[in-house]
């Protein structure tokens, strides 16, 4: 039998903005609890979820890491997620198979983008949510002032502290407890009474408490009403389900760094934050038939992959949660992504990048495997009596691209490999080859994140890589409508080549795409003839005049034209097509077009005119702006992809990381003349460079 049973487990992802104090706090929670018998801390490089060599340099958290502890018999996972918006793509997976996502919020810097951000996507997937306010020791620390700003930044429930602190600042000496009444004091894990300076405002507290919940339900709202107050019980369960049903978040305060408040938020996370038995059932697909179907816990045993570790010597650890039945270590079981058959070898729990061996794990559990072949994040691994496929939520699309080329001959042999290995451990990282322009391109969230990515590759897999910004995708078209003829006539002493086409060639609406047009009467050009020359026409499309780019939004019409009985074949009427479309590009005009994209920034309200300024510097439209509560707002602009490049590093360097943007793919508009005049030459120069 599993150690913990699913109504014994607690899955919370510790989330953030980078910088509040999640590391500290989980490291916190683990030394409280005695699964830690020595604190560590980012700032030494000891932290048990900074583990990675870039994490301990940097102190930061690059990378989810799953850590457990168990209090008064229940068992706590904790993954700890990046608070760098970079590293937004790795917390999609932690937050998917968690129930509840702990929001700590710095108590001196408040609500900030990626706090934001965290809280919208956890209440997109239905999950419950706790806060933690933190540093309440530090300087111009504020819990009021916090509790108040995720009251008008985060909508969609009510804030409610279920803690006091006592105390602020320097004299912070630990929480009250307004659920039970009590004090914790320092580092005790014992509560003892609340001090009489802070018992009347720890009375007001409670009865502001005991209105929320008491608000959330029309029989709990009776009971308020005839009594004028609830029972402890009546409390306590009101607010379990108002917290499962998202109706409320409890906030809870401390300070982790020095362990005051830890025994309190024990307590909370324990009995407010649900269990693994509360999320049922999951939507799924059957992997012979296709139909969705749900998967319940007390069905044939099914877990879905979250995280996925690579080690170039010890191979894959694929970081798991069971969704229906029990894992059993060594068990053969199908994975529905693939079709192949996996073996659930080294069934653990893990503890930053310890294990500890596990024979089985219940429904709900989080644990880790090690060595599986061909399973990777996102995968379901199931019983192969009942073959089902649990979807992972969508990961936010890299928008920062790099061009990547390998240093030697032997990085360019391993470079396939090594990437698919760092896009397996890092959902969020992808690349690909580009065949319009074949740069073979990494994306990632930003520049930290793409650098990071390829300091991996070379530490972990000895392959280097230079980069360089991509090759913009341009576009070639035309401004005005000709007519021209092509004509192809070659006699070799055999049998000739004879081929002649009259076209109009005419712009269209941007985006509009490629038109080909047959009115060719009275069988001037024969019917089995005319798909030759479309094929012309489109061999020259493919690679424009002015740069060698492609050509879009054109009509091609084929109104005219002779053979011979002889002498014209496909192939002679292809090439007929292609002489009168390089005619066609030579007299019409020809001019770049750029990509245009839409980019919306969340920022600070103080720096808004910073953030406008520089997307104007950028050659860019500010479309509007909209004030979005808790003194923030998005800027909507057009901005051409080529400005694009360091865009993410720009926004962070102005925003200090307060701000973070978006980018969606709009339209292609002209090049202006200077910049259009500088592409053209360095494309010149690049095809004469490669010959």
């Amino acid at each position: 039998m599993p150690e913990f049973a699913s109504d014994k487990i607690r899955n919370l992802a510790v989330t953030g903005h980078r910088g509040c104090g999640k590391t500290t706090l989980v490291e916190a929670l683990l030394f409280a609890t005695g699964a830690l018998e020595r604190r560590g801390s980012v700032e030494d490089g000891t932290a048990t979820t900074d583990f990675e060599p870039e994490e301990k340099e940097g102190g930061l958290s690059i990378n989810p890491a799953l850590a457990n502890c168990r209090y008064e018999g229940v068992k706590l996972n904790l993954v700890d997620t990046p608070g760098y918006a970079e590293f937004v793509g790795q917390a999609v997976p932690c937050l998917w198979v968690t129930e509840t996502v702990l929001l700590v919020v710095d108590g001196v810097a408040g609500v900030e983008v990626h706090t934001r951000r965290m809280y919208t996507m956890a209440r997109e997937m239905g999950l419950s949510v706790m806060a933690m306010v933190s540093k309440l020791d530090k300087e111009r620390s504020d819990f009021a002032a916090a509790v108040s700003g995720m009251k008008e930044a985060l909508p969609g429930a009510e804030f409610v502290p279920v803690q006091m602190p006592l105390g602020e600042e320097s004299s912070f000496q630990g929480v009250a407890d307004l659920l039970a009444m009590k004090a914790y004091l320092g580092d005790s894990m014992s509560p003892v009474e609340i001090p009489g300076e802070f018992a009347e405002e720890a009375a007001e507290a409670r009865l502001s408490l005991v209105d929320a919940v008491a608000a959330t339900d029309d029989d709990l709202t009776m009971t308020y009403l005839e009594n004028d107050t609830l029972s402890d019980e009546e409390l306590t369960q009101g607010l379990q389900t108002a917290v499962r049903e998202g109706k409320l978040v409890p906030v809870l305060a401390c300070s982790a760094e020095g362990g005051l408040g830890v025994s309190a938020a024990l307590q909370a996370l324990t009995h407010l934050a649900p269990s693994p038995v509360t999320r049922q059932p999951w939507p799924a697909t059957d992997a012979k038939t296709g139909q969705e179907v749900t998967v319940k816990a007390d069905e044939a045993f099914a877990a879905v992959v979250f995280k996925t570790m690579s080690d170039p010597y010890v191979g894959r650890i694929s970081l798991l949660r069971v969704v229906a039945g029990t894992a059993q270590a060594d068990a053969t079981v199908t994975n529905a992504n693939t079709g192949g058959r996996e073996r659930l070898a080294g069934l653990a729990t893990m503890e930053g990048q310890e294990t500890s061996s596990a024979g089985t794990l219940a429904t709900g559990d989080l644990g880790c495997v090690s060595k599986l072949e061909d399973t990777v994040t996102g995968h379901t691994l199931c019983d192969p009596k009942r073959v089902v496929a649990v979807p992972m939520p969508p990961i936010p699309e890299g928008m920062h691209g790099v061009a990547l080329v390998a240093a030697t001959r032997a990085d360019q042999d391993k470079l396939s490999q090594a990437l698919g290995r760092v896009a397996e451990e890092d959902v969020g990282f992808t690349y690909k080859r580009d065949h319009e322009t074949g740069d073979l391109v990494a994306h990632g969230m930003g520049p930290l994140h793409v650098d990071l990515s390829i300091k991996r590759l070379k530490r972990k897999f000895d392959v280097a890589v230079d980069q360089k910004p991509p090759r913009i995708p341009y576009r070639e078209t035309i401004r005005k409508r000709v007519e021209v003829q092509g004509r192809h006539k070659k006699q070799t002493g055999g049998r000739g080549q004879f081929g002649d086409v009259k076209l109009y060639v005419e712009p269209q609406e941007r985006s509009a795409g490629f038109e080909y047009v047959d009115q060719v009467v009275g069988g001037s050009v024969p019917r089995n003839f005319i798909p030759a020359v479309e094929k012309g026409v489109l061999d020259v499309m493919e690679r424009g005049i002015v740069a060698g780019y492609p050509v879009v939004d054109i009509k091609v019409t084929i109104y005219d034209g002779s053979t011979h009985p002889v002498d014209s074949s496909e192939q002679a009427f292809r090439m007929a097509g292609q002489i009168g479309m390089r005619k066609a590009l030579e007299e019409a005009g020809s001019i770049l077009l750029e990509p245009i994209a839409i980019v919306e920034v969340t920022t600070p309200e103080t720096i808004t005119g910073d953030i406008m300024s520089d997307l104007n510097s950028k050659r860019g439209q500010i479309l509007g702006m909209d004030s979005i509560g808790g003194g923030m707002q998005t800027v909507k602009a057009r901005l051409p992809v080529a400005e694009l490049a360091s865009y993410a590093g720009d926004l962070r360097s102005i925003s200090q990381g307060r701000a973070s943007y978006t980018v969606e793919f709009s339209h292609y508009q002209e090049v202006p003349r200077e910049l259009a005049e500088r592409v053209t030459a360095e494309a010149k120069k690049a095809q004469e460079e490669r010959g």
